[in-house]
């Protein structure tokens, strides 16, 4: 007879859905309520392209080891380079995410997530503005013009729209999305920008010129044009308009943001410019974060060093600059000798001329599933799945912290990132010099 639990924890996205309805079967999940496509492949996909042994890449071939062997190999790569970086982090717990951090200041190398050249640039701008912002459950509550910008829902988060912001029925929102205006801001018409009641399409690149118009006519200034960014004026001013006269306002941010030109510069605009809106309405800023935990690692990374991403601790004291102590920059100059990769996948994210280096030095990649990142590793130690296999602490993308308790058990002699990230720092202060 399958075993039923319900409200579990999906670590499919940054939306971190509590609502999943899972039956088990020796240890398998057999069938999961709920979930969408991404939490699909979480619970129902486990054993594919599973590794269930630690190897190593000699001169001529992989060969599979034991576990003590391939820590104490990864100890001794990782203590003789002068500048190792433990790279990823962004899909696994809080937990092991200290661990690593730790790991790193013991190490006197340099520790980053996949936000340094993601949503991490949205920590960026925090330093420069304020930031108002909110729950989802107060979204869904109390929110009456939903604002996409640069961010495509229906897509990269399967679940956000039917479940916080656009159709669920709230507390002050009892008519659904009857009561709701969307709008959608974006270079294409994208799916999520057939369904919303206003789209404006945007020249690409051009997103800063919008904010910036709208923060003058907020402030008075009309500027003497016809067109901007390929938008009519009077388009800007009704949407405008409908911001100032909304009871609550969300605005949800993208990747198509950040990655316009103006980067960070986009997002401390925006945010400044939600400041500004809160004299005529309640208006708040979520950025839409895609790896389950990725806020997580900027939380525990602010808490123990004063920065949330790129630190680098080669020096006496944790030192922080972006574009000099982040992943892709250390990687163009060939900075780091050495790489320990958890919980990423970057030869298939970051472009080709910087995951070549990555064949010249040590890599050293803690997986649960074959990879192209693994391939080309020189150890590849498997772990059990965050979330469904162990239990965790994991922010949302509104900076809600959530425990994820484990359905499921590891494999024999798998163990959770946790563990291996505590073995690895034990042994490295027991043997470093």
């Amino acid at each position: 007879m399958p075993k039923e639990i319900s409200d579990v924890i999906c670590p499919g996205c940054g939306v971190l859905c509590d609502d999943i309805k899972v039956k088990l079967k020796e240890n398998t999940v057999v069938t999961n309520y709920n979930a969408c496509s991404k939490g699909n492949a979480k619970f129902l996909d486990i054993a594919a392209n599973r590794i269930l042994k630690p190897t190593i890449m000699t001169d001529k071939a992989t060969k599979e080891i034991d576990l003590d062997s391939a820590l104490l190999k990864t100890a001794e790569i990782l203590i003789n380079a002068e500048s190792p970086l433990l790279y990823g982090w962004s899909a696994t717990t809080c937990e092991a995410q200290r661990l690593g951090i730790q790991l790193a200041k013991e190490l006197k190398g340099i520790v980053d997530s996949t936000s340094s050249f993601c949503h991490g640039v949205t920590l960026s701008a925090l330093l420069e503005c304020s930031w108002s912002t909110a729950t989802l459950g107060e979204v869904m509550n109390r929110a009456d013009v939903i604002l996409y910008w640069g961010a495509n829902p229906i897509e990269s988060h399967p679940r956000h729209m039917s479940r916080y912001s656009t159709v669920p029925r709230g507390i002050f929102r009892q008519a659904g999305k009857d009561e709701r205006t969307v709008v959608v801001i974006d270079i294409r018409k994208t799916r999520t920008a057939n369904i919303a009641d206003r789209f404006l399409e945007v020249e690409p690149n051009r997103d800063f010129e919008i904010i910036s118009v709208m923060r003058s006519l907020l402030n008075g200034y009309r500027p003497n044009i016809d067109t901007v960014a390929n938008i009519p004026l009077k388009e800007v001013d009704r949407l405008l308009e409908l911001i100032k006269e909304a009871n609550f306002c969300a605005i949800f941010f993208g990747l198509g943001l950040l990655m316009s030109a103006g980067t960070y510069h986009n997002i401390s605009s925006l945010l400044s410019f939600v400041a500004e809106l809160n004299q005529f309405a309640k208006v708040v800023a979520i950025p839409m974060i895609g790896h389950y935990n990725m806020i997580g690692f900027n939380h525990v990374c602010s808490w123990l060093t004063g920065f949330p991403y790129g630190v680098d601790f080669r020096k006496e004291h944790p030192m922080f600059n972006p574009g000099e102590t982040t992943t892709v920059e250390l990687l163009q100059k060939k900075e780091i000798d050495a790489m320990f990769c958890i919980a990423s996948d970057p030869v298939s994210t970051l472009p080709y001329s910087l995951t070549s280096y990555l064949k010249e030095i040590p890599l050293i990649t803690m997986d649960r599933q074959m990879t192209p990142t693994t391939r080309i590793s020189k150890i590849v130690i498997p772990v059990a799945l965050s979330g469904i296999e162990v239990s965790g602490t994991a922010y949302r993308m509104d900076s809600v912290p959530l425990y994820m308790r484990n359905i499921l058990t590891p494999p024999d002699g798998i163990l959770s990132d946790e563990m291996i990230l505590q073995k690895l720092l034990e042994l490295v202060k027991e043997t470093k010099p």
